[in-house]
């Protein structure tokens, strides 16, 4: 990060009016909660033994989002899920033994500007 803070911190109020929460809330929802979320992808990681599944990490100013995106999403929106910086999630939260996984419904590009886009760090 820059000395300028993380690019999401002058939006959260508006990304809160929205009902869009930050990392730090939406890892303290209970399992089942259907979210809307956004983020910065800082990775996308498609494990050959994940049959086909997609892992991704969204970051905000308050923490990471863990993000699973099954195959049939990742091909629905294929673009936004290969190429986006800020990337919108709808989906179901997954949270098993205290692990938080937010399970992609759909996938899309917040209206926001976001100044300050931060590319992703991606492993293949």
């Amino acid at each position: 990060h820059s000395t300028r803070g993380h690019p999401l911190a002058p939006l959260r109020s508006e990304l809160k009016a929205r009902g869009w929460p930050d990392a730090r809330t939406l890892n303290q929802m209970p399992n089942g909660k259907l979210i809307k979320y956004a983020g910065v992808v800082i990775c996308r990681q498609r494990p050959g033994t994940a049959g086909g599944v997609t892992f991704m990490t969204l970051e905000d100013e308050s923490g990471f989002v863990n993000l699973v995106v099954w195959q049939q999403v990742f091909d629905k929106y294929t673009v936004l899920a290969r190429t986006a910086a800020f990337l919108g999630v709808t989906g179901k939260l997954q949270v098993e033994q205290g692990v938080v996984h937010l399970v992609a419904d759909a996938l899309w590009a917040p209206d926001v500007s976001l100044k300050a886009a931060l590319p992703s760090r991606d492993f293949h």
